[in-house]
C-alpha cells in the first residue's frame, strides 16, 4: 500500500513537471521575438490604432544633370488606422519644417486611403504657399492591395507585388524584405523588442509618365508588446527616374520616435 502510494505520488510530480515544462514552452514561444512583429502586422491588417511620432531627417537629393540640394527637416506625423462599416481606413497627417526654409516642401498635409469593397479611394489636402488644394479619387475594384503602399510600416507586412491597370496609368509595386532580431531594450520603462529590417522596394508607373523609383530602406525597428513601433532610425537611398534623361539619387537619413 505505502509503495502504491510512492508510486502514485511520483507519477503526480512528473505530470506536474511536464505540464510546468509545456506552460513555460508555450509562454517562450508566445513572448518569441517575431510575436512582436506578428502583432504589429496584426495591427495593421485588422487592427485600429492612432499614434503620433516625431521625425528628424537629413535628405539629400541629386540628379544626373549636377543639381544637389541638402536639407534638415524636422517632422510631426500622426497615423490613425481602423475600420468604418467593415472597410479598412487609413489617415496620415504631417507637419513639417525644413532648413534652410526655402527648400520645396508641404508643410501641412491631410491624407486619408479606404476601401470600399475591392476598390480603394483617397484624399488629400494640403497647404502650398497658403492655398489649399484637395485631391479625392477612386482606383477601380481589384485595387485593394494597392492600399498598403500607403500604410505606416508596411516593410514588416513582407514580401508583396501587385499591378494597378487603369485609363490611361499603370503601375507595378513590389517589395521584398528580411526582418532579423536583434536585441531588447527598454523604452518608457517597457521592454521592446528590436529587428533589423531590409527592403528593396520597387515602383514602376506607365511608361507616359516617365517615372520608377527604386528603394533599399535598412532600419532599425523596436516594436513594444501591443506591437506598436516605439522606435524607428533607419537609411533610405531612392533611385527615381524621372525620364530617359533624368535621374534623381535621394539618400535619406531618419529617427523616428
Amino acid at each position: 500500500m505505502k509503495r502504491a502510494f510512492v508510486i502514485t505520488a511520483l507519477v503526480i510530480t512528473v505530470i506536474i513537471i511536464a505540464v510546468a515544462i509545456a506552460v513555460l514552452r508555450l509562454s517562450m514561444q508566445s513572448a518569441s521575438p517575431m510575436s512582436y512583429v506578428n502583432n504589429l502586422k496584426e495591427l495593421l491588417i485588422n487592427g485600429s490604432f492612432t499614434a503620433t511620432y516625431n521625425r528628424s531627417f537629413m535628405e539629400t537629393i541629386k540628379t544626373s544633370y549636377g543639381y544637389q540640394r541638402t536639407a534638415q527637416c524636422n517632422e510631426t506625423t500622426q497615423y490613425g488606422i481602423g475600420s468604418i462599416n467593415g472597410d479598412r481606413v487609413f489617415i496620415n497627417t504631417e507637419e513639417t519644417s525644413c532648413t534652410p526654409s526655402n527648400i520645396p516642401i508641404l508643410p501641412t498635409a491631410e491624407s486619408a486611403y479606404w476601401t470600399n469593397g475591392t476598390s480603394m479611394c483617397f484624399a488629400v489636402y494640403s497647404m502650398v504657399n497658403n492655398r489649399s488644394e484637395e485631391i479625392i479619387n477612386c482606383y477601380p475594384p481589384g485595387t485593394y492591395p494597392l492600399l498598403r503602399v500607403f500604410m505606416p510600416f508596411n516593410e514588416l507586412l513582407g514580401n508583396a507585388t501587385f499591378n494597378l491597370v487603369t485609363s490611361g496609368y499603370s503601375a507595378n509595386y513590389s517589395v521584398i524584405t528580411h526582418i532579423h532580431y536583434v536585441n531588447t531594450t527598454k523604452w518608457s520603462g517597457q521592454t521592446i523588442y528590436c529587428f533589423q529590417v531590409i527592403s528593396n522596394i520597387t515602383l514602376a508607373q506607365s511608361a507616359a509618365q516617365g517615372y520608377r523609383n527604386i528603394a533599399i530602406l535598412t532600419s532599425l525597428t523596436c516594436i513594444l508588446p501591443n506591437g506598436l513601433p516605439a522606435i524607428t532610425i533607419f537609411n533610405e537611398t531612392a533611385i527615381t527616374k524621372l525620364s530617359p534623361n533624368v535621374v534623381t539619387y535621394t539618400t535619406m537619413q531618419a529617427d523616428l520616435n
